[in-house]
């Protein structure tokens, strides 16, 4: 537990140095080019979050191999692109937003939306029936090991289709994507791609003219 502490701290250390770096640079290039400036630091933050959400859905069950560099780099942008540009509190509540819409799309909805292109019901066998408590409502939550037709491994949550009255050797139902990019799901998806790239591009333009704005306005503001 001492060991995990101090790589946290190590991690948060190196964060905040390269914040300071990032200030630094920033506070050298934006007098002469500011709204460009805030443009691409908007672009940036918003690309590491889709990022992240993108590869912490592919990673799928596997994701907790990079679930910290995934939190401190997500964590670093959400915090610290309010540091560098210091908006104002109107400023904030429409970076901020964007900044968690960004951060949450990706992962509550590409696997959705890759299951609703192209993603069949498929019959599964449960191999393995796991009941844990929930940390904060209460209560028990089921998840279930699953073989497909194919003999590959997965597993699925939810109780749609894992309950407490699920056994192994039971044949279930889930959406399950053939090529494997994306954990299969027990319910029908209901996020398709249009809708995805409609919520995360006007996100990201949102906060593309934010920043640009807050940058320049900061270049007009004397002292």
């Amino acid at each position: 537990m001492r060991d995990a502490w101090e790589r946290a701290g190590d991690a948060w250390e190196r964060a905040g140095d390269a914040v300071a770096r990032v200030v630094r640079s920033m506070q050298k290039w934006t007098p002469r080019r500011p709204r460009l400036a805030g443009a691409l630091l908007g672009l940036g933050a918003a690309l590491v979050l889709v990022g992240c959400g993108l590869v912490g859905v592919v990673l799928g069950h596997d994701w907790e191999l990079a679930k910290l560099p995934l939190i401190v780099a997500s964590v670093v942008v959400v915090l610290g692109l309010p540091l560098i540009l210091v908006p104002t509190e109107k400023q904030l509540l429409v970076i901020l937003p964007c900044l968690i819409v960004l951060l949450i799309s990706m992962l509550a909805g590409l696997r959705d939306a890759v299951l609703s292109l192209r993603g069949e019901r498929t019959p599964v066998t449960v191999t393995e029936v796991t009941r844990s408590r929930k940390p904060i409502t209460g209560g028990d939550d089921y998840t279930c090991g699953l073989r497909l037709p194919d003999g590959r491994g997965t597993s699925v949550a939810g109780t749609k289709v894992c309950t407490a009255y699920t056994r192994v050797g039971d044949r279930i139902h889930v959406y399950a994507d053939p090529h494997d990019l994306v954990a299969p799901k027990g319910t029908a998806p209901v996020i398709t791609f249009p809708v995805l790239g409609t919520v995360v591009g006007a996100a990201t333009l949102l906060l593309v003219a934010a920043t640009s704005r807050t940058m320049g306005h900061r270049r007009r503001t004397p002292g």
